[in-house]
């Protein structure tokens, strides 16, 4: 790796570079995938409107993997929110609802299709096989399937520690009738402040004459097509996600908010999630 690469202040990776003109990032090291570096290709070539890193190279060197990235320019949205005026959180606001608008519209290329933005399998902790093999699930084809495969982990985690199984149950039986409905949509997955970098457009006020900014999603690993309640469920996660903050409720105007399925889907996640 070139010597006068410097540390990059973004995200929350300690194995994270910067070039020297601060332009690039270099991400390796044990939490990088080359899913991620699919999910940036994809969303530049068929979601443009959608502000993202450009990945400019990935490859493998000593069976280490390295994403050669663009460098956000900004900062990370928490470290500014609480000093806001309303009409400048009013800005971001707004600019994050034409994002999640336009990822609502994006169709996936693949008919009733659930898996990553790489067409490989689901990139989410509850999808981690419980039977050992130490990979994702799926992908699946249609929501029956993905709710089936939801359960299924579950029963396997149950089965592979002896424990009773009359919750697994009661999940064969209800979780579909809750979780239908739902089409595959272009999710982010991991919608907290850290992961909203903004800057400052000096050259273009906001409405009330305050400050206007840009916006950049980051961190896409763990993006995929999901039902359309997923973005809402992780965006909730009770250790990111503080109800006496107003971000709570500013989260709800541009993520589209299911409340049955984010209660169930809580439910599920405190049986099988880490």
């Amino acid at each position: 790796m070139n010597p006068r690469l410097q540390q990059c202040p973004l995200g929350d990776y300690g194995l994270q570079d910067c070039g020297a003109e601060q332009r690039h990032c270099c991400k390796y090291g044990g939490c990088t995938n080359t899913w991620e570096g699919q999910a940036l290709v994809y969303l530049e070539r068929y979601v443009p409107e959608v502000p993202a890193p450009r990945l400019y190279a990935m490859y493998y060197d000593s069976k280490q993997l390295f994403l050669i990235m663009q460098r956000v320019s900004g900062v990370q949205l928490n470290s500014i929110w609480p000093s806001l005026a309303p009409s400048e959180k009013d800005n971001i606001v707004a600019k994050l609802q034409l994002i999640f608008d336009a990822m609502r519209k994006a169709e996936c290329p693949w008919p009733n299709f659930f898996g990553g933005l790489d067409g490989g399998g689901v990139h989410h902790y509850l999808f981690y096989n419980q039977h050992g093999d130490e990979k994702f699930l799926g992908p699946f084809f249609g929501e029956p399937a993905f709710i089936a495969a939801l359960v299924g982990n579950y029963r396997a985690l149950v089965e592979r520690n002896n424990l009773p199984d009359y919750k697994a149950r009661f999940y064969e039986k209800y979780l579909a009738r809750v979780l239908q409905g739902h089409r595959p949509t272009l999710t982010h997955r991991d919608v907290q402040q850290k992961n909203i970098i903004v800057a400052e457009n000096t050259s273009r006020p906001n409405d009330q004459g305050g400050r206007s900014f840009d916006i950049v999603l980051v961190d896409w690993e763990n993006s995929g097509w999901f039902p359309d309640f997923w973005e809402f469920f992780c965006a909730s996660y009770p250790l990111n996600f503080q109800w006496d903050e107003d971000w709570s409720w500013r989260v709800q105007e541009f993520v589209q908010v299911w409340p049955a399925e984010m209660a169930m889907m809580q439910l599920i996640d405190k049986d099988l999630g880490w």
